[in-house]
């Protein structure tokens, strides 16, 4: 086990605003000593007007790379040398590799919302509906996801309605024949939509601190047993949107899985060394 910090030893870590719950640094870290690596894992809070700043910093520091996260994977695009192929397809990026001062942007959030949904949540989407509530940078991810998968049809509510028209817009070209609907969140339409639906995802920041006592749902009576209910925040780990749906009889899942899974991508971007997935669950394990 590697023990200590040096002159030789390579920074990486997490960009975004509020971030001291982050997990992150714990995740990665833990990964760090059972690699024996000479890394360590910081985070970086980093306020809107100094993004540009930022990023430049990684340069100048010669930083390894960064996870992306809230509210900053679509501005840091612009601020990139490249952008991985599906990462400017998806139109958000939440990992940033630094190979010898050219900033690489890629995004791991596909993966782990995949393999959240299919190993924790035992979900299958062929053939099912899907309602995801937000149009940033994360939702990007989880609808790029869902429709890599071939889900059948797929509502995005946002109450700014012009950025969901736009994930709609971006997606069906890479997606032609897939149905993606854009539509402001009043209740006839969730309840319409959410009615049909076997997953609802919560892809906005409502939820976790400081706006813990909110919810992207407060009709309670639009839940339904027949849903999966998959809540992207992971602080706390089980949100009122969460505690909604259990009263309803659906079944849930938080966003620790995503943040994990999504974790080890980025780890093997910046390490090439791939973590295993009993190696995770024992991460995971100490976080409950």
């Amino acid at each position: 086990m590697k023990k200590g910090i040096d002159g030789k030893t390579r920074v990486i870590g997490v960009m975004g605003e509020e971030i001291e719950n982050s997990l992150s640094p714990f995740i990665q870290n833990q990964l760090i000593l059972k690699y024996s690596l000479n890394f360590c894992y910081l985070p970086f809070p980093v306020n809107k007007e100094d993004l540009g700043k930022a990023i430049q910093g990684i340069k100048a520091l010669n930083i390894k790379g960064v996870n992306v996260t809230f509210p900053f994977k679509e501005k840091v695009r612009e601020l990139l040398d490249q952008i991985e192929d599906s990462a400017q397809k998806i139109g958000a990026v939440n990992t940033v590799v630094n190979v010898e001062g050219k900033l690489i942007g890629y995004n791991t959030d596909v993966v782990g919302f995949s393999r959240g949904l299919q190993e924790v949540g035992k979900f299958r989407v062929k053939r099912k509906k899907a309602v995801v509530l937000g149009a940033g940078g994360a939702a990007r991810g989880v609808i790029f996801a869902l429709l890599e998968e071939g889900i059948e049809e797929i509502s995005i509510f946002n109450r700014t309605l012009e950025k969901a028209k736009k994930i709609k817009e971006d997606f069906s070209s890479f997606f032609p024949g897939s149905k993606i609907y854009a539509l402001p969140p009043k209740e006839e339409n969730l309840k319409d939509k959410i009615g049909q639906a076997a997953l609802l995802v919560n892809a906005t920041s409502l939820g976790m601190p400081p706006q813990v006592e909110n919810t992207p749902l407060p009709q309670e009576g639009l839940f339904h047993s027949r849903l999966l209910v998959y809540d992207l925040v992971y602080h706390p780990r089980k949100t009122l949107f969460l505690k909604q749906a259990e009263k309803a009889g659906a079944r849930t899942i938080n966003g620790l899985p995503m943040l994990v899974y999504q974790g080890a991508e980025s780890f093997y971007l910046w390490t090439g060394c791939k973590p295993e997935e009993e190696e995770l669950w024992k991460i995971i394990s100490q976080l409950h």
